[in-house]
């Protein structure tokens, strides 16, 4: 039987203080807000959530090395046989969540297995 989220965040990181650090460590240099306002807001949030946010993060991470690597290349494979930057492009997915960028990128086929 599957555990549940509660149970899955005690056995690996044993609290849930802990795993907001983790993400915090992951996010904080990608937000624009203070890491107190962020930790609060990540405090609210159900461990479901914050274990899937975890997990694409690390996604990001593994895949692209950062979240501006991962724009960078969703860029590049738009830019087509000119091989113009599209800055509005740019700016439109640089402000997109994590997950809509992965999501991005497995349309584009940058991030197989995703």
């Amino acid at each position: 039987m599957k555990k549940s989220p509660l149970a899955q965040v005690k056995e690996k990181f044993g609290s849930k203080d802990k795993l907001v650090e983790e993400i915090l460590s992951a996010i904080a240099k990608n937000s624009g807000k203070p890491k107190e306002d962020l930790k609060k807001t990540l405090s609210a949030q159900s461990n479901q959530k914050l274990m899937t946010l975890l997990k694409r993060e690390r996604a990001i991470q593994e895949k692209f090395g950062s979240r501006d690597k991962l724009v960078d290349a969703l860029v590049k494979s738009r830019m087509g046989k000119e091989q113009k930057e599209d800055k509005e492009y740019r700016k439109a997915i640089a402000a997109l969540s994590s997950g809509r960028l992965l999501d991005l990128a497995r349309r584009h086929k940058l991030a197989k297995g995703l």
